[in-house]
């Protein structure tokens, strides 16, 4: 771990480039009262922070504040963080990123506006930092396993994967009036799920959950039978098991 000292003058050295720092304790956790919000790219209030809140570790504002949107991936803790990166290396465009003390990755884009934070959206040990976030400026403590690329625009398929549409704006299932109009509203939304292209599953496999979960409430369907379809539509789209649970699950619970 850095020495306060060190920290210190590494994030004087950033603070002059123009990037907003603050001290976090070897915890991660800000020292500083007001967290991320105390950040500052002046070098007379950089000095005045660590004085009165020493800390070895540098942290950055992300979103608008920087205009850096992070993308965190605990490869180190999660195999399906790992497998993420594996699928989507080649979607993924060239720019800088950070290797993290665990053995992570941090992959830094543009921010885009509207983006916040997200935990295990993307997949299991997939976060992300936007608006309202911050993170550890690892380069400023490792020495080895950064990419200094300039920042790429933050692809359009993570955007959407990230932001997919107000659960309001989608219309509500209506009841189907015979058994026969219900098994092709069912076979409708299962296969609309499973035929999601890459950059739409997520989202698709929330969307599909929730309609299944208006036909549990009509008791057209049981809930055991819509879960289970709901969990294979997305396998079938390409959804790792435990992610497809988790979205799945997710949209039950907003149905309630």
């Amino acid at each position: 771990m850095m020495s306060v000292t060190n920290a210190f003058k590494k994030a004087l050295a950033l603070a002059e480039l123009g990037l907003p720092v603050f001290p976090c304790a070897a915890s991660k956790r800000p020292t500083c009262p007001h967290g991320f919000q105390d950040a500052s790219r002046d070098v007379g209030a950089v000095r005045a922070l660590w004085r009165a809140h020493p800390g070895p570790l540098v942290g950055v504002p992300t979103g608008k504040a920087t205009g850096i949107f992070v993308v965190d991936v605990d490869t180190a803790k999660h195999d399906t963080a790992a497998d993420w990166l594996k699928r989507h290396t080649q979607d993924l465009p060239e720019t800088r990123s950070h290797r993290t003390q665990s053995g992570g990755l941090h992959l830094l884009f543009k921010h885009r506006s509207g983006m916040r934070n997200t935990q295990a959206k993307l997949a299991l040990g997939v976060d992300t930092r936007g608006d309202g976030g911050y993170v550890l400026w690892w380069p400023a403590v490792i020495d080895h396993g950064h990419h200094n690329a300039p920042l790429a625009e933050l692809p359009a398929w993570l955007a959407e994967a990230l932001m997919p549409p107000p659960p309001e704006t989608r219309p509500t299932v209506q009841r189907p009036r015979t058994p026969e109009a219900a098994k092709a509203k069912i076979e409708g939304i299962v296969g609309t799920v499973a035929a999601a292209r890459e950059g739409q599953r997520n989202s698709l496999a929330y969307w599909g959950a929730c309609r299944l979960a208006e036909l549990v409430k009509q008791t057209v369907i049981t809930q055991g039978d819509a879960v289970a379809l709901a969990v294979e539509a997305a396998r079938q789209a390409g959804l790792p098991t435990k992610e497809a649970h988790r979205t799945v699950a997710s949209a039950f619970r907003g149905q309630q």
